[in-house]
């Protein structure tokens, strides 16, 4: 019984670090911007390229600690990047596409949101 309940306990301590490790905060938390002020300002930089190693570096980290799968507003979108950085397909029409694309060599992480007005409707990330 008592091998058990330790192996029950054991797994149990396992799972939650597990799962406290993959955790990401949702973009659209207060605390985004202050925690991660030093990813978002480079982000933000306009004297740094998109396809520079500053940016693309930031972009993983981002990647790595924010979920911007769950992001509603273009708001958000301006809090985190620079607009300079934008690839908007349609910038006149209320349905378009932003995407953020960085790149170091053959590697890259493309941000790409589907809005409407000021929501976001879908997120699409791609990282190679």
């Amino acid at each position: 019984m008592k091998k058990t309940l330790s192996a029950a306990i054991l797994l149990a301590a396992i799972l939650a670090a597990g799962c406290a490790s993959t955790e990401k905060m949702p973009a659209e938390d207060i605390e985004v911007p202050v925690k991660f002020a030093s990813i978002i300002n480079v982000l933000r930089d306009p004297n740094l390229p998109p396809n520079g190693p500053e940016k693309f570096a930031a972009a993983k980290k981002l990647n790595d600690v924010v979920d911007l799968t769950i992001t509603r507003e273009t708001k958000t979108l301006n809090d985190i990047f620079y607009h300079g950085d934008a690839i908007i397909d349609n910038p006149a029409a209320q349905e378009r596409s932003i995407t953020f694309n960085y790149q170091q060599g053959d590697h890259y992480i493309r941000f790409r949101f589907a809005t409407y007005r000021n929501f976001v409707l879908r997120v699409d990330i791609k990282e190679k």
